[in-house]
């Protein structure tokens, strides 16, 4: 049973749920499908997002530590030696992470996983400028980095547009905290040139939005490539990096405007053999029965 809209309103505000009728030219009832559409292709980018964090924090301080340290170390505390170069907000932010922990004394390990994602970015770009011989480290599955590349790290215009690709992971992670729609794309700028060159279009309606993300999911793939290869292959082919494929399909979104993502009716296994054709032209998820229990099937 879907939650009506009225209901909704009242649990989330109507303004938030108008935004999805205006925007998406929807009844109530397929508003509500496209709210919960959004908060399930929330949870599938978090889970990508997380990997991205923690993969770029490691390849960072392992790097920086090795450097600070000429190599005696793959984790120390590399701002110290690099603490007058570094930007006043990085400082901030670290010096912040060991006030909140004392009188405890935090290792080089504890303030980096203390660390927010946003921090990461920063840091990286900055790195990019004054010690762009390590990005090659830190990223060494991107095309800048390899062999021989023209462009690469060393080239201001290419650095700049590569690192820039991360910070979009950042907005993408303060909107999924900050509960905002993903769907609604601004413009994307590369501001190398004067005057601006619009990389891709702000989104205005379902085709914009779907095209959006399919950009978005490329831009991943080809960041968690550059960090780890073997990740990248690891997560291209876990059910859940398919699962928001087909979240973000057209056969993924009509699941939702529909009301079919709301499980309905039981069939038996041997039922589910017979029909199963039918049951994946339904587009539903349906209650599977089996002897040692049920369990529910999704036709993705």
């Amino acid at each position: 049973m879907q939650l009506p809209a009225s209901a909704l309103e009242q649990l989330i505000s109507k303004p938030r749920l108008d935004s999805y009728k205006g925007y998406w030219k929807a009844s109530p009832e397929c508003a509500v499908g496209l709210y919960m559409w959004n908060g399930d292709v929330c949870s599938k980018v978090s889970k990508l997002l997380s990997f991205l964090e923690i993969t770029l924090r490691n390849n960072i301080h392992r790097e920086l530590s090795l450097s600070a340290s000429s190599g005696a170390s793959s984790s120390c505390a590399w701002w110290d030696p690099l603490w007058i170069q570094l930007k006043q907000a990085a400082r901030s932010k670290i010096n912040e992470v060991k006030s909140n922990a004392l009188p405890k004394v935090l290792t080089a390990d504890e303030i980096v996983a203390r660390l927010s994602f946003g921090f990461w970015p920063n840091m990286l770009s900055w790195i990019a400028k004054q010690r762009s011989h390590l990005m090659e480290k830190i990223l060494p599955g991107h095309q800048l980095s390899q062999a021989g590349a023209t462009p690469n790290w060393r080239t201001p215009s290419a650095r700049n547009l590569a690192v820039s690709e991360f910070f979009e992971f950042k907005d993408m992670r303060n909107r999924i905290a900050h509960h905002e729609p993903l769907w609604k794309f601004s413009a994307v700028m590369d501001t190398s040139p004067i005057p601006a060159i619009e990389i891709a279009s702000a989104s205005t309606d379902e085709r914009s939005s779907l095209l959006r993300f399919g950009r978005l999911l490329g831009l991943y793939d080809n960041a968690i490539y550059a960090l780890s290869p073997n990740l990248c292959h690891y997560i291209s082919a876990s059910s859940w990096r398919k699962k928001l494929g087909f979240l973000l399909s057209q056969r993924g979104l009509n699941r939702y405007k529909d009301g079919s993502h709301i499980v309905g009716g039981a069939i038996s296994t041997k039922n589910l053999h017979q029909q199963f054709a039918c049951v994946v032209r339904s587009n539903r998820a349906i209650q599977l029965m089996t002897p040692a229990g049920g369990g529910v099937f999704i036709p993705d």
